[in-house]
């Protein structure tokens, strides 16, 4: 395959901004997303955003099948000739509408023996919609083993923050919900075409067999993440009370974070997605009746 900057200049390419396209043509960056996948032939490895398939050879070289999924149309006859007779089904489609059980894992998700593949997903991620496609994955609840995005630096540092640091907040509860996430490496600008106007980084998720918070109700959960993290200047109580999702007052919420060894004016950032399922489960009891 010629590399991306000949493709670009062959086929007349002009990096759509609309659809947040910065074309990754730095190949050691691709051979550090691959190991770090650790893709091989027992895979079927969902890549989302090909672009003009400079990682999209790689995997399938790899992969024991790969389908990549492109919303440019534009770009579909490059993909179809650069991957011709490869391993690889593409899909001109928007990941947001895609049903991935029934497009993708019924259809190609098996070996010829009938097997399933380990899922995997690998994807260059464009960074306006990052976080949308992200949890579609996450709560399509498809059954990877793992996926690893490449996506914009401040973003990467939200995903995998701790409680009590700047960057956490509700995406990093909700990504703690579904997987154990490691921030592996920067990526430079230098390393794609356009250069974005921010560093990057590749966050590797490995997907838990079931949420973190096991029985908790999944609904109130998230309603008590976002609600906590919607106001972060007020405290814990005010912002639960004032979001009128729960049928709690103010001094029942108090009395719940007290009981719990939480001072009265705690704030989100500091409760760990442990405590978040303890509150939940406490509300829940609420809704109960009890």
């Amino acid at each position: 395959m010629e590399n991306t900057k000949d493709i670009i200049k062959k086929y007349n390419i002009v990096a759509s901004k609309a659809l947040g396209q910065n074309f990754l043509v730095d190949k050691d960056v691709v051979e550090d997303i691959l190991n770090a996948a650790g893709i091989c032939e027992d895979d079927l490895v969902i890549e989302i955003g090909p672009g003009l398939g400079s990682m999209t050879e790689d995997i399938a070289k790899r992969a024991g099948r790969t389908v990549a999924i492109e919303l440019d149309k534009r770009l579909i006859p490059v993909l179809n000739t650069y991957l011709f007779g490869m391993n690889v089904t593409i899909i001109n489609k928007d990941i947001l509408k895609v049903d991935i059980s029934k497009e993708i894992i019924e259809p190609y998700g098996f070996k010829e023996d009938g097997t399933p593949y380990k899922i995997k997903v690998v994807s260059n991620l464009p960074y306006y919609i990052t976080t949308p496609i992200i949890m579609k994955l996450l709560e399509d609840g498809i059954p990877a083993e793992l996926m690893i995005f490449m996506v914009q630096l401040e973003v990467a540092e939200r995903m995998c923050a701790v409680p009590g640091t700047k960057a956490y907040g509700a995406l990093s509860v909700a990504i703690r919900y579904y997987s154990e996430p490691e921030n592996l490496f920067t990526v430079f600008p230098h390393s794609f075409i356009p250069r974005p106007g921010v560093d990057s980084a590749v966050v590797r998720l490995e997907l838990r067999n079931k949420p973190y918070c096991g029985d908790v109700d999944r609904e109130i959960f998230f309603k008590l993440v976002k609600a906590a993290f919607g106001q972060r200047r007020k405290t814990l109580v005010n912002a639960l009370a004032n979001s009128g999702m729960f049928p709690l007052n103010k001094e029942q919420f108090k009395d719940i974070l007290i009981s719990m060894g939480f001072d009265e004016n705690v704030r989100g950032e500091k409760l760990t997605i442990d405590s978040f399922s303890n509150l939940a489960k406490k509300i829940q009891l609420h809704y109960n009746g009890l």
